[in-house]
């Protein structure tokens, strides 16, 4: 009886950590899925990512999709992760970016702010794609 409880007792307090694992592995594939399409211009796989409320608080118009043409991403820099106190993650990025008529190399600041949906079992951005101006 008292292995049973040991046993139970074991299994309580390893279950939070398997889906903290998982959870973390979850956001790892995230960031790296979506790293990728903005650094290959994949700007209609990089909105897959963002989160839909905000999306339709902000819809990501023909005059965005355009800026984006305007410009190839040279270089994408992951900067450090910190988590908020409501579980959030936030992340800094800078992005280079090349002009395609100019050829000028400018540098953006991308803030991002990652939620995890528990729901969706999924991770959304929340801060939309990168301003990237005009």
């Amino acid at each position: 009886m008292r292995i049973g409880w040991m046993l139970l007792l074991t299994l309580a307090l390893t279950l939070p950590a398997c889906q903290s694992a998982e959870k973390n592995d979850s956001l790892r594939v995230r960031l790296y899925q979506y790293s990728a399409a903005i650094r290959w211009n994949e700007i209609e796989q990089a909105l897959t990512f963002v989160d839909p409320a905000w999306l339709e608080k902000k819809p990501f118009t023909d005059d965005n999709r355009a800026a984006w043409k305007q410009v190839q991403v040279a270089r994408y820099y992951d900067g450090p992760q910190t988590a908020d106190a409501q579980g959030n993650v936030r992340v800094t990025v800078q992005i280079e970016l090349i002009d395609n008529d100019t050829q000028s190399l400018r540098t953006i600041v991308d803030r991002q702010v990652w939620r995890y949906d528990e729901s969706a079992k999924t991770w959304w951005l929340t801060t939309g794609l990168p301003d990237i101006g005009s």
